[in-house]
């Protein structure tokens, strides 16, 4: 695995960690991954289960997902897509099983660890690969995660929205396209040379970066918060809108990706909150490494809109386009936030 996603997994001491790792780095040609999560999420806790067991879900998870968007694997027709349209003509649902019994287990089980190069860790595993059994044995891992009821919500959603943007960049045949940040609706709009699409909100493409915290004073972040709550989600401009009225900025689209962070209501607009002030130095390095963690994604509309909107065509690019932007504030002391939050 490489080293910048190891970083990532093991930043934080959690189960839901291993999990956001596998959604947002893992390798896959098609969205099998995020039907296996989708439906183990939604499990309860349990030793094991079977091939069958997990069929009917995780089949209906992925037709729910192709008859919205039919952009589900990079390869394009197949014999699953071909078994899908027969069933959405004639609805016999035992024929869209024997098709696909003949598919979705080649690969899926084994796959799923695979993030970075490399693989999730013995240790980490969510599930071992019983196939001659046809079964996978849940490990303690899973079953942790699955007795945090009241956070699954949150990580199917967090899948769900991962998804939806594997579909768009797949639908546009991996054309670069931007994501641009509508704040009236608090949603990313994906905008290609044909058509602009809403997608999930901002929060929750990008608050499994966080690790589902504050990006500022580490402070966990409730999705479903009311609004004058503390842990509400803001979606906040790291630079501000204000900034980019100077002559060498104007060019740089401040609503890209590049540029937005979840903060907590106190961090964004709280007594002392950040409002229009550039972050302390320590807060431009996290953003720096969150956008190269944006260049480890296997071809996604995230890793496509960080490079058009930074102008820039791998990883050093970026690296080295953030440093020459933040080398034009030359701050003395920037802003952070009076409390720092520690959960380990």
């Amino acid at each position: 695995m490489k080293p910048i996603i190891q970083d990532f997994n093991t930043s934080e001491n959690s189960v839901t960690s291993t999990l956001r790792t596998i959604v947002l780095f893992g390798r896959n040609v098609s969205t099998y991954k995020f039907a296996l999560a989708s439906t183990l999420l939604k499990l309860k806790p349990k030793n094991f289960i079977t091939y069958e067991e997990l069929r009917d879900e995780f089949l209906n998870s992925l037709l729910t997902h192709y008859k919205k968007n039919p952009h589900q694997y990079q390869a394009g027709e197949n014999s699953l897509t071909r078994a899908f349209d027969k069933y959405m003509l004639d609805g016999n649902w035992n024929d869209l099983l024997i098709s696909a019994e003949k598919n979705i287990y080649n690969n899926v089980f084994d796959a799923f660890h695979n993030v970075g190069g490399g693989s999730i860790k013995k240790e980490h595993l969510l599930f071992e690969h019983l196939p001659h059994e046809k079964k996978l044995v849940l490990t303690d891992n899973i079953n942790e995660l699955l007795e945090q009821r009241n956070y699954l919500e949150v990580l199917k959603n967090e899948n769900e929205s991962r998804w939806m943007i594997v579909e768009e960049a797949w639908k546009n045949n991996l054309s670069p396209n931007f994501l641009v940040y509508n704040q009236s609706t608090n949603e990313f709009i994906s905008v290609s040379s044909t058509d602009r699409i809403n997608l999930r909100s901002a929060v929750s493409v990008l608050l499994p970066y966080q690790h589902g915290c504050c990006f500022y004073c580490k402070k966990k972040i409730n999705p479903y918060a009311n609004s004058e709550d503390s842990d509400f989600p803001d979606v906040d401009h790291f630079i501000a809108h204000s900034y980019f009225k100077r002559p060498e900025l104007i060019h740089i689209n401040p609503d890209g990706v590049w540029n937005l962070v979840i903060a907590c209501k106190e961090c964004n607009r709280g007594i002392g909150g950040k409002f229009d002030r550039i972050p302390d130095l320590y807060y431009q390095s996290e953003i720096i490494n969150r956008n190269l963690l944006f260049t480890e994604e296997h071809r996604h509309s995230l890793k496509n809109s960080i490079l058009l909107s930074l102008n820039a065509q791998n990883h050093n690019e970026v690296l080295r386009r953030m440093y020459s932007l933040f080398d034009k504030f030359k701050i003395i002391e920037g802003w952070k936030p009076l409390i720092i939050y520690n959960y380990e």
